[in-house]
């Protein structure tokens, strides 16, 4: 694999991974945002309904109250003015007819008066666990209900004041008309201070999660181009800084293999400090290569003068030495020598052009007495050897 392959597949990995890594960050961060501002929105409407609740619990019933004592007909009951859940339910009501953003609202209660105030499965089970665990108020959670997400947000609800207790406690002391209306058997029976109710809300969260995967598409397609921006930008700066000086000293390297003549050539200044400290390093690898094969060259030649010289010499001592080798026919008697053409000469003239050896004549007392026995016999006259 190629450098430049191998860098940008890991730069796609690295950017990958950091671009995956930030895409769970972003939503994760974005989805608490949207889980924040569900439960801001659901303690927004808690506050505004238990505000009306105090409102109708405090100083409108009491007014109110205080008139109808007055009244001839004390079995009067209009839940418009006489409970502040009939009339919260019926604000809701108003409001899910205007805005519908499918925000809901209820106080929940076990055998609730009215029935659309009745707590269903999850809400009763909130409801017996607040009464056996005073210290829990509140509790969020995430539902799928129809196959769509809300954030729920319970909150433990009013509990049974005294002012209350003319409509809860026996159903002979409650307003007739109350009675007629709801029937004498729903929301009897409570206690002062008897927690009754909870504060369900649930806020839609499709929407906000929707934005968030939108949010999450639009960043990955930034990232996308981000990235491809990026790769092309490192293309062109892996072309100038890495591709260009590496293609430069490798021209310069196959030179000087290719050509040794080339020994000695210099890369020319580059911009990145490594490269140009790489390039310092093989250009002055490259002059001593060519000294030394400069170097190498002289004394080659001097070697080879030498040798010639010496080879001369050594001819020319060969020239002057010849030896004689092999068998040569001789006569036996008078000891003459046939040459290669056939011919009979004297041993020593062949030795003579044979070899390096000259003679001197001389006669050895064996044949001098052989043949010159009477001068041999002949006394010396002056007493001296002859």
């Amino acid at each position: 694999m190629k450098a430049r392959n191998a860098m940008l597949l890991a730069v796609v990995l690295v950017f990958a991974c950091a671009a995956a890594a930030l895409l769970w960050l972003a939503r994760g961060l974005l989805e608490r945002e949207a889980l924040r501002e569900a439960e801001d929105q659901a303690r927004y409407i808690l506050e505004r309904n238990l505000a009306i609740h105090s409102y109708f619990a405090h100083q409108l019933k009491p007014k109110v109250f205080e008139l109808l004592d007055k009244s001839p007909d004390p079995q009067y009951f209009e839940p418009a003015w006489m409970s502040s859940t009939y009339a919260i339910r019926g604000m809701d009501q108003h409001y899910q007819a205007l805005a519908k953003d499918g925000f809901y609202y209820k106080e929940c209660a076990i055998n609730a008066r009215s029935p659309r105030n009745e707590a269903d499965g999850y809400e009763r089970a909130f409801i017996e666990e607040m009464k056996a665990n005073p210290g829990l108020d509140k509790r969020t959670a995430i539902r799928l209900l129809d196959g769509q997400p809300y954030f729920v947000y319970l909150r433990r609800g009013e509990s049974m004041e005294q002012s209350c207790l003319r409509c809860h406690s026996q159903p002979e002391l409650a307003p007739r008309g109350m009675v007629e209306q709801y029937g004498p058997l729903r929301s009897f029976q409570r206690q002062e201070g008897e927690l009754v109710s909870a504060v369900s809300i649930r806020v839609p969260l499709a929407q906000a999660l929707a934005g968030n995967r939108d949010f999450a598409l639009k960043l990955s397609a930034f990232l996308l181009v981000g990235l491809g921006g990026m790769i092309a930008v490192l293309l062109l700066l892996h072309r100038a800084w890495f591709q260009r000086p590496l293609e430069a000293m490798r021209q310069h390297a196959r030179a000087i293999a290719d050509d040794p003549q080339n020994l000695g050539r210099q890369i020319p200044r580059l911009r990145l400090r490594e490269w140009n400290d790489l390039a310092w390093d093989l250009n002055r690898m490259s002059s001593r290569l060519k000294a030394s094969h400069d170097q190498l060259e002289e004394r080659v030649a001097q070697r080879t003068a030498e040798l010639e010289a010496k080879t001369r010499e050594l001819q020319e001592s060969l020239n002057q030495v010849k030896i004689l080798s092999g068998l040569l026919p001789i006569c036996a008697h008078c000891k003459k020598i046939r040459d290669d053409q056939g011919y009979w000469r004297k041993l020593e003239n062949y030795i003579r052009d044979h070899s390096q050896a000259d003679f001197t004549h001389g006669i050895c007392p064996q044949c001098a007495a052989e043949l010159y026995a009477d001068l041999m016999a002949q006394p010396d006259q002056g007493g001296g050897k002859a």
